[in-house]
């Protein structure tokens, strides 16, 4: 007969090791892990001790009491932010954090990964004068790997002080609750570099993007690396500058600020809540457009998203490079942060958790890549769907949350932002050098953006919510891409239900069908005259092609009588083209202003301009023809070069140029005659 029994596990001290140095494989990540349990325990700053052959991490946290020592923290592998928490928890008192850093109930291990011992000191909130002290020596749990876990021992004793390094003296003296963690017997010595290493990871840890909006700040405390520091101080002090932080391993972890760039180059904000996903691009401080559309993502319904995507144009990396000191592909790309703390390595130099190096490999000169951006994911929630993995260096575990955070990032923020700067901006090479809008003030520059903004707003599931005024707006109608930007401005206006803008498009649409006409009538009269012309200019051809015209006129201005039939037909040419359309907009304007009282300037100022225009053409034609009294189509002509030159500049260039343009010729040469062979006829160069 069969026998049965209820078996249970049991556990060796070889569970450590699995959970300490053999889970957490980089000591940059084990620090990560206990800045983030002071980060949940409420902590607004955590001092960072390196020094005597020890780490010291302090926080002025909720700290532990007697209970949460033996019940949580000894407890292994449990997590008490993984299990709900009563209405009076001190973490709805503190700060509004919805969810946690850290949620596995192994960060504590993390100390194994950097030294022998752990001394922990806590003091609760409400409990004045006791600090409860637990010293682990993780070595014990090496002696003997069948020996049970639980049969280590660990120290406790009660305390009436934390008794931390004489450098955090002071900051205990203000801890009335928090928490310090005292790593000894380091496995690895930290000098200034692996220090510096930390502290730009730090920086990146908590909140690089932006200002201290969650209130958290860390501070490294080195008396070793004080003397250095203040070196570079006093040698920076010399040239009237201030060293980069980065460079000081005492003092506080800044924020980077990316208030600068936002002024440098463009970048796209997307935020996702329960019914909207909501887009805002801007371009160097002028908001492009801001949208809003349904929310195809129900994972990311509850999960804040926020993302920050910035384009990295030339100008905007040399600003990165000025103010971070080091090269924006160094430092990163596209980070991760759930529940605001980072995801590592996600955005690490060479890390392409998202894809966008591998989309940008089948088109490089049409998509963007890790190299052109930088920016900032934001994400809260529990395991279930964006899960840590244990490794703590593998970024998130694949859940159908994290695929549609994946495809959120690709297709509404990197792909919009990108089809902006390739229409946009990479059109045009010089915008990657300028700081401002000044090449896309331009016409075409204008009307880049206005297409950029069609595109994307002609879909009936968007919401055109704001547009700016000043890039998107009517142009030139003399411009090549005036037709074409009509179209896209009345997209836009539809959209935004902009009636002054439709009203002022459907104007701009009657005078350039009207300029159209009159062009097309100047154009029928001219091909009219023409045919006369070239029939006289056959006769005339016919005429006197038995006369050989022996030499050229030595100066312009000898004669204003010989002008040969051809130059006179095609001077009629030209000048009935233009005074045909000087005619048909005076006629435009007196249509258009008939029986009204008074005349907008600008108006008046438009047809002026027009008229003008075109009177200056044929003021150009007529003085010329009127100097050019040699034969236009002679075959050979004969003449001193130099003396040609000057006559053309005196008689020519000086009539015919800008008030603006002053002119001064001198002629000293003794004379060089030419003969050459005119192949060109120059009247016809000239109009």
């Amino acid at each position: 007969m069969a026998t049965t029994d209820s078996l249970h596990f049991d556990v060796s001290t070889g569970l450590k090791r699995v959970l300490g140095r053999e889970l957490i494989t980089d000591d940059e990540v084990a620090i990560f892990e206990l800045v983030k349990n002071s980060f949940d325990a409420g902590a607004d700053s955590v001092q960072m001790y390196f020094g005597d052959g020890m780490i010291v991490i302090a926080d002025n946290g909720v700290g532990m009491s007697y209970e949460d020592l033996t019940g949580k923290w000894l407890f292994v592998a449990y997590s008490s932010k993984r299990s709900e928490r009563p209405a009076d928890d001190f973490r709805n008192i503190v700060a509004e954090r919805r969810q946690y850093a850290g949620s596995k109930g192994i960060g504590r291990f993390s100390s194994d990964r950097l030294g022998e011992g752990v001394v922990i000191q806590s003091r609760p909130r409400g409990c004045v004068n006791i600090v409860h002290r637990l010293t682990v020596d993780w070595e014990l749990f090496e002696k003997d790997a069948k020996e049970h876990f639980a049969e280590v021992p660990v120290h406790y004793a009660e305390l009436d002080a934390f008794h931390l390094p004489h450098e955090l003296r002071r900051f205990a003296s203000t801890l009335k609750h928090g928490t310090a963690i005292t790593i000894q017997r380091l496995r690895r010595p930290w000098p200034r570099q692996r220090i510096l290493d930390l502290k730009a990871s730090l920086a990146k840890l908590i909140n690089p993007f932006g200002d201290e909006t969650d209130g958290f700040g860390i501070h490294i405390i080195a008396p070793d690396e004080v003397a250095e520091d203040k070196r570079l101080i006093a040698q920076h002090a010399k040239n009237s500058e201030k060293p980069l932080a980065k460079d000081l391993v005492n003092g506080k972890i800044g924020n980077f600020i990316f208030a600068t760039l936002q002024h440098k180059t463009t970048f796209i904000r997307v935020t996702i809540d329960a019914e909207e996903l909501n887009t805002t691009l801007t371009d160097r401080g002028e908001v492009i457009y801001r949208i809003a559309e349904p929310n195809p993502y129900e994972y990311l319904a509850a999960a804040g998203f926020k993302c920050e995507i910035y384009y990295l144009n030339q100008s905007a990396k040399a600003t990165f490079t000025r103010r971070v000191g080091c090269p924006s592909v160094q430092f990163g790309s596209v980070f991760l942060f759930r529940n605001d703390f980072r995801v590592y390595p996600i955005g690490e130099d060479g890390n392409d958790w998202f894809g966008f190096d591998r989309r940008k490999q089948q088109g490089y000169a049409r998509f963007l890549g890790t190299r052109d951006i930088i920016g900032r994911i934001d994400v809260s929630g529990s395991d279930e769907d964006f899960q840590e993995a244990s490794s703590r260096n593998q970024g998130l575990i694949d859940t159908p949350g994290v695929e549609q955070l994946r495809k959120a990032v690709m297709e509404h923020c990197l792909k919009r932002l990108e089809k902006y700067v390739v229409g946009v901006s990479w059109v045009d090479k010089a915008e990657a050098t300028t700081e401002d809008l000044s090449r896309l003030s331009t016409d075409p520059g204008r009307a880049r953006v206005s297409a950029a903004v069609a595109n994307l707003v002609d879909n009936d599931k968007v919401r055109l919510i704001h547009y700016s005024k000043k890039l998107i707006d009517l142009i030139n109608e003399r411009s090549g891409d005036f037709e074409k930007s009509l179209v896209s401005l009345r997209t836009i206006a539809e959209k935004a239900g902009d009636t002054e803008m439709l009203m002022r498009l459907d104007a701009a649409e009657k005078r350039y069908d009207d300029l159209k006409k009159s062009e097309a009538d100047a154009r029928r009269v001219a091909n009219k005259a023409l045919a006369v012309a070239e029939a006289a200019t056959r006769r005339a051809t016919a005429a006197e092609a038995e006369i050989e015209t022996e030499r050229r006129r030595a100066h312009f201005l000898e004669s204003f009588i010989n002008v040969d039939s051809s130059t006179i037909l095609n001077l009629h040419h030209q000048v009935m083209i233009y005074a045909v359309d000087i005619a048909q907009q005076i006629e435009n304007f007196l249509t258009e202003t008939a029986g009204k009282s008074s005349i907008p300037r600008d108006t008046v100022l438009k047809t002026m301009e027009q008229m003008a225009f075109l009177n200056r053409k044929i003021m150009s034609v007529t003085k010329f023809a009127a100097k050019a009294n040699f034969k236009l189509d002679s075959e050979k002509i004969e003449t001193d070069l130099a003396a040609f030159i000057y006559d053309y500049i005196e008689q020519i260039a000086r009539t015919t140029s800008s008030a603006r343009l002053q002119i001064e010729v001198e002629n000293d040469h003794p004379g060089m005659k030419l003969r050459s062979i005119r192949s060109t006829h120059p009247l016809l160069l000239t109009t």
